[in-house]
């Protein structure tokens, strides 16, 4: 087996189960991997997961003050650390496709506590798509055998957010809507799904959206924060 990070081969013993039905094996990150990740510890933000700051952190305060309706809960699972960077780095704007895999476990894990959720990713506009050649949050899902309901579309082109500042960021102005799928969620708890959190104006944009087809919550989830 490859790990999914580093594609290396490493030698690990198989349990019964993946002995038993070969098809439930499945490709772990190797050790050296794994150690490159930080965990979310406390203390951190109980909203967004900031980590070493109160709750809610500033961040929050403010988009409780925008959206003061909204019931926010964001889940991620890693720190946005040196090695993430690269692996987003590498991922995302050099188009290695394979790395889309390497987080599987912890996204069918998230995901097994919410069978219910329709689940959405943040959609890239038409230009970006052809650039990237895939969208990177549908791809990471898909690897997981998450499935996705198109709820949302980007109507304008926008420069890629790596490369605009925290103040250009959240001064980014509304480009989703809403497609016609978006009936089916009057109700339901829907989970957005995006790469990375950073200032937030990006799922707070896609809640507000959505916020208008009456689901019975919205929350939202990141590879990092």
């Amino acid at each position: 087996m490859r790990c999914p990070w580093c594609q290396q081969l490493q030698i690990r013993d198989l349990t019964l189960k993946e002995i038993l039905w070969p098809l439930t094996i499945k490709e772990t990150r190797c050790q050296v991997c794994e150690s490159k990740l930080c965990k979310i510890e406390a203390p951190y933000c109980m909203l967004c997961l900031k980590k070493g700051v109160a709750s809610p952190c500033d961040d929050c305060r403010m988009w409780q003050t925008e959206y003061p309706s909204y019931d926010f809960q964001h889940h991620c699972f890693f720190q946005y650390n040196e090695a993430f960077h690269d692996w987003i780095y590498r991922y995302k704007f050099l188009g290695d496709y394979r790395l889309r895999g390497t987080f599987t476990d912890e996204i069918r894990s998230f995901f097994h506590q919410h069978p219910k959720a329709i689940v959405c990713t943040v959609p890239l506009s038409s230009e970006r798509q052809k650039i990237r050649g895939f969208n990177q949050s549908a791809a990471i899902l898909s690897a997981a055998k998450i499935h996705t309901v198109d709820l949302l579309q980007k109507t304008q082109h926008t420069d890629a957010q790596a490369q605009k500042n925290r103040q250009e960021r959240l001064a980014m102005t509304q480009p989703f809507e809403a497609t016609s799928l978006a009936k089916e969620i009057k109700g339901r708890e829907v989970i957005v799904f995006d790469d990375v959190y950073t200032t937030g104006r990006t799922l707070f944009y896609a809640a507000e959206v959505l916020e208008h087809f009456k689901p019975l919550k919205i929350r939202t989830l990141s590879l990092a924060r």
